[in-house]
């Protein structure tokens, strides 16, 4: 759990900041912008790290199968200090304490960060409701950050009316149109390598009963030959098994599948809004706050999800 104190701390330490919007003149725009700029960019942060340990033990586990095999399969004993070697680095990757929090900061900024995007335009669109007071029940709960940053936040006290319609709605479609077509994208790579994974294993295991079958009726190769061509074979089933193990380390921790839907749903919600302004050819108050809660029900479901994304590994 992130205490205010310490984002604090970080926002003040942190040099590169993004922007909602430039050119903002407004004097609480502007606190909530710079807010969210440091938020958002503390959330990229962390991601960053987050991410590199999920690589680094996803690249590690299946090596140290693969090297196993060889260690075993082709009598290359001295592999066996490589796979020591190896399952140290593992366990001082996989064990190396997170005194910064990396995952648990990587999802509460980016709540944060969300939060202050939707306090930002409902403000410009002249609305005196406040985030605070729509937050779900689990965000106040689990992430007391977001309220205590929200609560410090002043009210603007304007009659303007700014459209946002263009600066909100259709650019965050645009948004998640995008990431939902990179996600899709990543999603079906992703099918692919596992299926050419699944077929290559059950081939060198076709390979190998018909190999023994030969072996019982016809010996056509002597026992020397025939080790190889099972050490062959088993390194071959191996090696399909680590980057099956790769995938599920790391493209399984990315949640690809959740992350289509998540988009997508997203997109479908500005989408419909969107609809409804045109066809009423006003942004009125209900469906700028209906737009906004279900932001925020978005966003704390997304964080749910996410919460279990922590670095772990399989190696069978």
């Amino acid at each position: 759990m992130v205490f205010k104190k310490e984002f604090d701390k970080e926002r003040n330490e942190c040099d590169e900041v993004t922007h909602i919007e430039e050119g903002i003149t407004d004097s609480t725009l502007i606190e909530i912008d710079e807010l969210y700029g440091a938020a958002d960019a503390l959330s990229i942060k962390y991601a960053d790290k987050h991410h590199k340990k999920i690589r680094n033990i996803s690249i590690i586990a299946p090596l140290i199968v693969f090297f196993f095999l060889l260690y075993e399969a082709a009598a290359q004993h001295w592999l066996i200090f490589v796979v020591t070697a190896l399952i140290i680095l593992l366990y001082l990757v996989y064990r190396q304490p997170d005194k910064e929090d990396a995952h648990e900061k990587y999802l509460e900024y980016r709540v944060l960060a969300e939060a202050l995007r939707i306090q930002y335009f409902i403000s410009k669109a002249g609305i005196k409701k406040k985030v605070i007071d729509i937050l779900p029940w689990f965000t106040e709960i689990r992430i007391p950050l977001v309220k205590n940053v929200l609560s410090e936040l002043p009210t603007i006290e304007t009659d303007q009316k700014e459209p946002i319609l263009d600066c909100w709605i259709r650019d965050q479609m645009k948004y998640h149109d995008n990431a939902h077509k990179r996600a899709l994208e990543q999603l079906e790579k992703n099918e692919l390598y596992e299926r050419i994974s699944l077929i290559a294993t059950i081939l060198f295991y076709v390979i190998a009963l018909i190999f023994e079958i030969s072996m019982i009726l016809y010996a056509p190769f002597d026992v020397e030959t025939a080790h190889w061509v099972r050490a062959g074979l088993k390194i071959g089933v191996g090696t399909a098994t680590a980057i099956t193990i790769f995938l599920s380390n790391y493209y399984g921790k990315m949640s690809l599948s959740s992350k289509v839907e998540e988009h997508l749903r997203m997109y479908w919600l500005y989408q419909k809004v969107e609809h409804k302004i045109k066809q009423t050819k006003e942004e009125n108050e209900e469906e700028i706050i209906y737009l906004a809660e279900q932001c925020l029900i978005e966003n704390a479901s997304w964080y749910s999800h996410q919460k279990k994304n922590t670095p772990d590994f399989a190696v069978e």
